[in-house]
């Protein structure tokens, strides 16, 4: 019977699907009309970051974060940083990533504006790195537009980062307040036998199945052998 039960339970979960997609951090949008944002242009001189965790390792697959523009829409060119934690602070250098040649997409929050009734996008980008458990921090710049605000988030720890220059210390003096962004991507597990692998296991536990159907039981031994 418990072999059967184990044999069961092994088939079960081959049938049980593995990991999906989807988001591993957030910082969801304010999206009540009071967002002030935060100034982030690195023509403009103006670096924010705002620190985030991770409990175990991730394939990242994507990334979303949201903003406004002051007065009108002059483009975007954005900078995407992501830096490891260098004791309790960014590191001086984007030493995950750093690109800002990225392939970024836009549309309308419908309905959503900033506290100076200025419409909020949400900008969309696909990534392909692996991030370990840990402390990280990202850092989203428009340079093409030097009054574009980074969008204050609804959930956080309330604190984000800046510097002017890109050799300046980090500094969390202006913190108060998070940003929005969104972190996608699936959970690295660990690696399962191959099929072959697999098939061999159950015709193995499919014998000892048959095996205990053909034998008896210690008390009744004699009787099952004359």
């Amino acid at each position: 019977m418990r072999s059967k039960l184990l044999l069961t339970g092994l088939v079960l979960a081959l049938s049980m699907p593995m990991a999906e997609a989807g988001p591993i951090y957030s910082q969801s949008l304010l999206d009540d009309g009071t967002s002030l944002g935060t100034f982030s242009s690195l023509s403009g001189g103006s670096q924010v970051a705002d620190n985030f965790s991770l409990d175990q390792e991730y394939s990242i697959t994507g990334l979303a974060w949201w903003g406004s523009y002051y007065d009108f829409d002059t483009g975007d060119s954005f900078t995407v940083r992501l830096l490891s934690d260098d004791g309790g602070q960014p590191t001086e250098n984007a030493d995950i990533l750093d690109s800002n040649s990225l392939d970024v997409s836009r549309t309308a929050e419908t309905g959503v504006t900033d506290d100076f009734g200025q419409q909020i996008y949400r900008y969309d980008v696909s990534l392909s790195l692996m991030l370990g458990s840990g402390d990280f921090y990202l850092s989203v710049m428009n340079d093409a537009d030097d009054m574009w605000f980074w969008a204050d988030a609804a959930s956080g720890d309330l604190t984000n980062w800046f510097r002017v220059g890109a050799t300046d210390p980090w500094t969390d003096e202006f913190s108060g307040y998070d940003l929005a962004f969104v972190l996608s991507g699936e959970q690295v597990i660990a690696d399962v036998p191959e099929p072959a692998s697999w098939v061999l296991m159950l015709l193995g536990l499919s014998g000892l199945v048959f095996r205990q159907r053909g034998r008896c039981p210690p008390s009744i031994s004699s009787a099952c052998h004359g």
